[in-house]
């Protein structure tokens, strides 16, 4: 079934019962919240309303979806919901904080460093790093179009 929505995953996760805390049931349980987190971008406080648990059940059981996307014995007990709604938690990257910032180490030689130092004055950026960043983005802008 590979065309599901929000309501079928969501029906599915109400079914399972919330107060047994057998692996296959947390199990699945995790699959359906992870799914309706990083598929349909629901709030962990709008999934533990609709399922009537707290919220931070809900913020665990979408990193155990994530964290065990490879196990086997994981896969084994969500075998059945990996079909009827399929996805790849492969490709959602873990972190600790959703707005962690990436750090990206540059080397610059001393012309071109001072071209962007004297860029960054025109534009009236205190750090090198804000005009780094602005030039960046403007540069996507025009590449994506």
């Amino acid at each position: 079934m590979e065309d599901y929505t929000k309501d079928d995953v969501i029906n599915a996760l109400i079914q399972i019962p919330v107060n047994s805390r057998k692996r296959v049931l947390v199990d699945q349980r995790s699959y359906l919240m992870g799914l309706l987190v990083y598929r349909f971008m629901m709030t962990e406080h709008a999934i533990a309303n609709i399922v009537g648990i707290k919220r931070d059940k809900v913020h665990y059981n979408k990193k155990l979806a994530l964290q065990l996307c490879t196990d086997k014995s994981y896969m084994q007990n969500v075998y059945v919901y990996a079909q009827m709604f399929p996805f790849d938690f492969s490709v959602i990257e873990a972190t600790s904080s959703v707005h962690r910032l990436k750090t990206v180490e540059l080397v610059l030689d001393k012309k071109f460093f001072n071209k962007l130092k004297a860029t960054g004055s025109i534009l009236g950026h205190d750090d090198i790093r804000t005009t780094i960043k602005f030039l960046l983005e403007k540069s996507m802008k025009l590449w994506e179009e």
